[in-house]
């Protein structure tokens, strides 16, 4: 991998708004979204959904990180089967159940609220994260306690957003670093990852035969899917690996924060935009749906346009 120097591009600190109760029944049509679509954090407080029953809680917490076989467990909504997990079948079917349900109340919350987001999208996964993040000893491209934009969700995303909605069940709080958005990571860091001006989006005849035949595989196995791949999902594979594996951008403090989720409290973000580490906390869930790129108001701030004016040599901030 390349590791030229890095651009003069400051970096953005995100932001992070808060949304109690009372506000949400003030929020105008676009409050939500407009903050979201400028990589913004939405952050609740006092959970805007119903949790887990206290005797689900206490079941995730105390008897599921002894069965969990991978890094963290998911239930696929359109699967409807739970993946990473372990045990006898009674086990299984209550951890599904749990995510199953939950997901479906997250689900309607968001249509309530961000209507113009949820329209075609797709529901991704209801995730587990019952281990402590800091210095998990698992590979760095898969540590979450490593700042990195998310990529490569269920194989690809061909410019669609990962919109994660996440809920902290554990009885202490979660800590988030921060730090850039896509469009400075990508004008200062694109380089150093790899990233080549001309050609980064070209979809090759190989690339669409393959996707084609993955499709027609995903039919009789949905979750096929994540064998998939993109000329922008491998872009934004390239920056994510690069900021989890290099020490200088990890340890640079330009444009960090730290955001503190107290017990019970949820957040809302799109993973995709946001450069982000869990540098301390375990038992969270995590929901996700793919947001179609065309939902957003300007599409500019998406992802995919931040590459596409890379691409062209053109600023990637606008």
């Amino acid at each position: 991998m390349n590791h030229q120097a890095a651009t003069s591009t400051a970096l953005k600190t995100p932001e992070a708004i808060e949304v109690t109760t009372e506000r949400l029944t003030e929020l105008g049509t676009h409050d939500l979204t407009d903050a979201l679509e400028h990589g913004k954090l939405v952050y609740f407080p006092t959970a805007p959904v119903a949790p887990p029953s206290p005797d689900d809680v206490a079941f995730l917490r105390d008897e599921i990180p002894l069965h969990i076989t991978s890094k963290n467990l998911s239930f696929y909504p359109h699967a409807d089967r739970v993946t990473g997990l372990g045990g006898p079948r009674e086990i299984r079917e209550r951890v599904t159940r749990i995510l199953k349900d939950y997901h479906g109340r997250v689900e309607g919350f968001l249509k309530g609220v961000i209507p113009s987001f949820a329209a075609g999208w797709t529901s991704g996964t209801s995730s587990l994260r019952a281990f402590q993040e800091k210095d998990r000893n698992i590979s760095v491209r898969s540590r979450s306690d490593k700042i990195h934009l998310d990529a490569g969700a269920y194989g690809v995303t061909r410019g669609d957003l990962i919109l994660r909605f996440l809920t902290n069940l554990d009885d202490q709080e979660r800590v988030w670093r921060v730090k850039g958005t896509v469009a400075d990571l990508v004008e200062k860091y694109g380089e150093a990852a790899g990233l080549q001006h001309e050609g980064l989006l070209r979809e090759s005849v190989a690339d669409r035969l393959y996707s084609t035949l993955v499709r027609g595989l995903s039919l009789a196995m949905p979750m096929a899917l994540s064998l998939d791949r993109s000329a922008y999902d491998t872009a934004m594979r390239r920056i994510h690996n690069y900021m989890k594996e290099s020490d200088d951008f990890q340890h640079d403090p330009e444009g960090a924060c730290d955001i503190r989720f107290p017990p019970g409290s949820c957040w809302l973000v799109f993973a995709d935009m946001v450069g982000h580490a869990c540098a301390w906390g375990r038992f969270c869930l995590i929901d996700t749906f793919i947001v179609p790129k065309a939902n957003f108001q300007d599409r500019g701030y998406t992802p995919y346009e931040v590459l596409r004016r890379y691409e062209r040599g053109d600023p990637c901030v606008i």
